[in-house]
Order: structure tokens, then C-alpha cells, then sequence
């Protein structure tokens, strides 16, 4: 049973050198052919959901090489449901819950498929699910780093929204876009996701997200590494809107949320872009704190303490930065292609006129979003 310090060390081999590297991708590319997936399901408190998410993988057209189920320290039964009813399923019992983020490292890293695919336990797929998903991948490799499912609610209707009217501003906040390639995502879908294992072999996310937001982390990561990110049209996934976390309280809702996608900004951008995109930061920053206090205690302190972590980790900051940054291999004009220069939805007067505003700045100083780009 892991803990967090259990974590820490990572296994024999790691981390990869260049020519482990190397050697992995080889041999993926080897297994090209008919390659093995390991699925990891990271649950907490989550029984009620896992009969449906399991049954689900068991009757895969393209059985997984292994399900991971990575268990963050349920109090309920679910621990011993899957060792009565799913004995073939890996079972990772943590102490503690240690979040998404690491809770996914943790199954991912000591996963031995080809392809390592992160399904949410309140998700099930449909029968084709992942032989559309291996499909996919195989026929976009090498240019495909990741690829997401299309994920619908328990209803039918398309959860998240269409790629090609939907992206993320440059603030990491949803508001239209328009992409030429419709299967083209800017991040992946964290519902139900699919990266070959050697692209990231120590786990997909920043363990520190805990959770929200660390999809958008891995779909910026693997831009800046100079692949793509696509979404698998055919691969239904349903989702049920909530899922277990209806539980999460609401002021840790809001900060990581917020937290994590400022933390984003700071760590992705290039320094230059970064300088030019940091007033909006601060002022959205004081916004949101001044609006807060209109909303509840819950929106207050989740920005309050939001903000307090920005300003009081600039080393941790700087360090995670520089790691990425230093296997960067696309520079910030390939990525602000698919980010807007908006600032809000256009919900009315007000919203157009401040996103008048943003595309002039912009334009001024030189930021080549989506709106001035050739290739959106």
C-alpha cells in the first residue's frame, strides 16, 4: 500500500536515459502492429460506479493487456468489490487519496502496455471503444502524442464541445475557436485518454495538480514536444456529469481549478509571451477576487488561496518551468495557433467589446493567436 513517500522513488530504470529512450521507442514502434494497452482507473470512493466502467472494459472487441485500478484511499467498498468481482484487475491500494494527477502517475508509471490509456471510473465505453482508439492512434502516428475520446453524457448528448467552435483563450478559459481540422483538440478530453507510455514514462501529469485542469497540462506538454493532439471521433465514452466529484468540496473546486490553470500560463509560455500575457493574469487575478465577494465564502477562498500559492511557490515554479522549457522542440507559434485571443464568450455588448480589446492587444504586441493565424 503506497504512500506518498513510497512514491517518490521511481522503479529500476528511471529516470530513462536517452537511449533507454531511444530503445522504448523502437520497440513501440515494433508493437505498432497489434500493441498492448494498459488501462488505469483511479478511483476513490467510487463502488458505485466501477461495476459499469468494468464490465464495460471486459467486453472489449480489443481486450486490454492489463486494467489498473489505482485506489486513493476509498473508505467504502471498493477494494474488495473488484478483488470479488474482477479478479483480473491489477489492484493499487494507496493509504491516502493522492488526487488524479498522481493517482494516474502512479498506475501509468508502473504500466507495461505499448499505449497507456487514463479512463475516469464514472466513464463507460462502448463495446468498439478501444479498437477505435488503438485505430486511431495508429493510423495518425508519429505525429499524434495523445488522442481523446469523443465523450458523451449518460443522455446521449455531446458533453464537451465541438472542437471546431470551442478552444481555450489565452488565459486558459473556454470561448469560441474555429480549427480547419475538426478532429484537431487543443488537450485531450480527461475523461478518457490514450499516449504511447515511452513519450512519458515517469506519468502524464504535473503529481502537484492533484486535480482539474492537469488535461489541458498534458495536451500543452506534448504540443511543446512537437505532437499532435487529436480526438478519436468514433470512441464513445459516457460520462456521468459530476461523477464522484459531487463529493469535493466547493472552495477546493474553485482554487484548483484556478490554481492550476494560471499554473499553466506560467509554466508553458514562452518567456516573451509570457511577459505579454502576465497583465491579463494580474488582472484577472484582482477580478477575480474583487467579484468573489459578491459570490460566496466558497469562490472567495478558493481564489484567495489560488492566488496565495502563485505568489508564494516562484522557486517550485521556476523549477517545474525550466524542466519543460528545456525539452521544448515547438516554439509558442505552433501553440498559440489553436488558443484564442479572446477574453470572454460572446455573450453580449460588454463580452464583444473586451474582446475587441484582447485581439488589439494582440495584435499590437504581436501575440499570433488563432484570430491572425493562416493555419486556425
Amino acid at each position: 500500500m503506497p504512500t506518498k513517500k513510497d512514491y517518490l522513488p521511481l522503479p529500476e530504470g528511471y529516470p530513462p536515459t536517452l537511449s533507454l529512450l531511444r530503445r522504448m521507442e523502437q520497440e513501440f514502434e515494433g508493437s505498432l502492429g497489434r500493441p498492448r494497452v494498459s488501462v488505469v482507473v483511479v478511483n476513490h470512493d467510487g463502488v458505485d460506479f466501477l461495476w459499469h466502467c468494468l464490465f464495460a472494459l471486459k467486453t472489449q472487441t480489443y481486450l486490454p493487456h492489463e486494467i489498473i485500478l489505482v485506489d486513493n484511499g476509498s473508505e467504502d467498498t471498493s477494494v474488495s468489490f473488484v478483488k470479488a468481482n474482477y479478479p483480473q484487475v491489477k489492484i493499487m491500494e494507496c493509504q491516502e487519496n493522492f488526487g488524479f494527477a498522481m493517482g494516474s502517475n502512479l498506475g501509468a508509471k508502473y504500466a507495461t502496455g505499448d499505449l497507456v490509456v487514463l479512463l475516469n471510473n464514472d466513464a463507460v465505453v462502448t463495446p468498439d471503444w478501444l479498437a477505435r482508439m488503438v485505430s486511431d492512434f495508429q493510423e495518425h502516428w508519429p505525429k499524434v502524442g495523445v488522442l481523446a475520446s469523443a465523450v458523451k453524457s449518460n443522455k446521449g448528448v455531446e458533453e464537451n464541445r465541438k472542437e471546431d467552435q470551442w478552444t481555450l483563450n489565452l488565459l486558459g478559459n473556454p470561448v469560441e475557436g474555429y480549427f480547419e481540422d475538426p478532429q484537431a483538440v487543443f488537450y485531450p478530453e480527461g475523461c478518457s485518454l490514450m499516449y504511447a507510455r515511452f513519450l512519458a514514462p515517469e506519468g502524464p501529469f504535473d503529481p502537484d495538480y492533484f486535480i482539474y485542469q492537469e488535461d489541458v497540462y498534458l495536451g500543452w506538454r506534448f504540443r511543446l514536444q512537437n505532437r499532435q493532439v487529436r480526438k478519436s471521433p468514433d470512441a464513445k465514452v459516457f460520462h456521468e456529469p459530476g461523477g464522484t466529484m459531487s463529493k469535493f468540496q466547493g472552495w477546493k473546486t474553485v482554487y484548483y481549478q484556478t490554481r492550476n490553470r494560471w499554473l499553466n500560463l506560467f509554466l508553458f509560455y514562452e518567456t516573451g509571451n509570457l511577459l505579454k500575457i502576465l497583465p491579463w493574469i494580474v488582472g484577472e487575478a484582482l477580478g477575480r477576487l474583487a467579484q468573489s465577494l459578491g459570490l460566496g465564502f466558497n469562490f472567495f477562498l478558493g481564489n484567495f488561496f489560488a492566488v496565495t500559492w502563485i505568489l508564494s511557490h516562484p522557486l517550485a515554479i521556476y523549477r517545474k518551468r525550466h524542466v519543460l522549457q528545456e525539452k521544448r522542440k515547438a516554439c509558442d507559434i505552433a501553440v498559440l495557433k489553436f488558443l484564442s485571443g479572446r477574453v470572454s464568450r460572446d455573450k453580449g455588448l460588454l463580452s464583444r467589446g473586451l474582446n475587441f480589446l484582447s485581439l488589439a492587444y494582440c495584435l499590437v504586441v504581436g501575440l499570433e493567436v488563432m484570430e491572425f493565424s493562416k493555419e486556425s
